[in-house]
């Protein structure tokens, strides 16, 4: 069952006054009179301040948006995104003596070129289904994607049993293996890029899982740093 992320930010921003003693505006201008910009400092801050990782990440990613909810309005925005269909009147049926109007044959539709093979999409309730085995470490699971995502656009990202796979251009080339323990970031690469902390990978439950020679053990955001990433863009080989 997808997860609805909108209620869950929807409770979360409720009880917030009463589990902390600021509402959402009053922890806005607290992380900016702090005068932090980096989101990991901003969500170290927030830890220190008593909150969990996840709820941590989710107010810096709010403050992140300009303080406004991150899924606030995601519901009227989609309502108003569908196209509105326009049902044309019924033609007037002709009188007895009017001759009806031959109805021109069809035009034959031009032949399409054949569209080129891609990944299918991931299925959203198995991918939510996959992420919430992370429990903790969910909010890092999505922000290792996303960041994935911003180097490779084309990366497609498919759920397994216990595991994501990285694909692109049709080769696998990375994973990330999901348990509430931690995360591993698994890589095929032909040896270890300097200034990066891998070890040689280890996934000896995951069945089917792709090649990897090396592999990063995550607990913090702090971790996916510009060497990490360059990592993952020499495992898929992209220019």
């Amino acid at each position: 069952m997808s997860i609805d992320y909108g209620e869950r930010e929807r409770q979360f921003l409720e009880t917030l006054k009463a589990d902390t003693g600021r509402a959402l505006d009053e922890w806005m201008a607290a992380i900016a009179a702090e005068g932090l910009t980096h989101r990991n400092d901003i969500i170290d801050w927030l830890r220190r301040q008593g909150f969990m990782f996840s709820k941590a990440s989710w107010l810096e990613r709010i403050h992140n948006n300009g303080g406004r909810p991150i899924y606030a309005g995601s519901e009227r925005r989609r309502a108003e995104a569908r196209p509105r269909i326009t049902v044309p009147p019924r033609p007037r049926p002709p009188a007895a003596t009017e001759a009806l109007p031959q109805a021109p044959p069809a035009p034959q539709p031009a032949p399409q070129p054949a569209a080129p093979a891609s990944t299918p999409a991931a299925d959203p309730a198995a991918m939510d289904t996959l992420l919430a085995r992370a429990k903790a470490y969910r909010p890092l699971a999505v922000y290792v994607i996303a960041e994935i995502r911003k180097k490779l656009p084309d990366v497609a990202v498919t759920p397994r049993d216990g595991y994501l796979v990285f694909t692109l251009r049709g080769t696998d080339f990375g994973l990330l293996a999901v348990s509430a323990k931690d995360l591993k970031l698994g890589l095929a690469l032909a040896g270890a890029p300097p200034g990066v902390p891998l070890e040689p990978a280890r996934f000896p439950s995951l069945r089917g899982a792709p090649p990897a020679s090396h592999m990063a053990v995550l607990t913090d955001a702090r971790q996916i740093t510009s060497a990490l990433l360059a990592a993952v863009v020499q495992a898929a080989g992209a220019p």
